[in-house]
């Protein structure tokens, strides 16, 4: 059922909104705002972040000593990892052109009239769809709204702000953002599912 809503959303993002918003934000120069930028640089920090809390909980494991976020960071970690790793396949399989040209001349929707998707054709240049960062901030988000009710509203504030960067840079068309939360989402509900029983503690040692 959320795919098929995830589906629709998007098609009538395609249908109604990308194109309108993307020429809108173009159209009164939002990317000079480095606000927008910031915002959706977020999703990169925690891209950064994920391995590092892999490390930190898989030692905390090895040691038996176990704190209390630990649970909430590993299931987030995954999730980020998860969803980085899938969403290649899923760029090429879908070949969505961007909104706009920034990487070795890409075509795009701003600059060339392109616009629309052209599955497997492969290459940075078709790329667009899913939003990898909207991605990592859904699956953030998500284990958040499942393991700490009372930090929800952070969590949606935190994807919000990733999204409302990527289409006011107009880095992302509203349809890929949808789709990219829809794979965080995905992705992170699936790792919620397996739940890793925290290692006895062991007593201390004594010579």
């Amino acid at each position: 059922m959320m795919v098929l809503i995830g589906a629709v959303l998007v098609a009538g993002c395609y249908v109604y909104v990308d194109v309108p918003l993307a020429r809108w934000a173009h159209q009164h120069q939002l990317r000079q705002y480095s606000l927008f930028h910031g915002l959706q640089a977020l999703a990169d920090g925690l891209v950064l972040l994920a391995p590092a809390a892999l490390l930190v909980v898989g030692w905390r494991r090895v040691r038996g000593s176990i704190a209390p976020g630990d649970r909430v960071a590993l299931r987030a970690a995954l999730s980020v990892l998860g969803v980085s790793l899938l969403k290649y396949p899923l760029k090429f399989a879908f070949g969505r052109t961007w909104p706009a040209t920034f990487y070795q001349n890409n075509p795009s929707l701003l600059h060339d009239n392109v616009y629309g998707f052209h599955p497997f054709h492969g290459g940075v240049a078709y790329g667009a769809f899913p939003s990898g960062h909207a991605a990592v901030a859904a699956a953030v988000a998500t284990v958040l709204w499942i393991y700490c009710p009372r930090y929800r509203v952070l969590a949606v504030g935190l994807w919000a702000a990733v999204a409302v960067g990527l289409l006011g840079a107009y880095y992302h068309f509203a349809g890929d953002v949808v789709g990219g939360t829809l794979l965080g989402v995905l992705v992170a509900s699936l790792v919620s599912c397996f739940d890793v029983p925290a290692p006895e503690k062991r007593p201390p040692h004594r010579d």
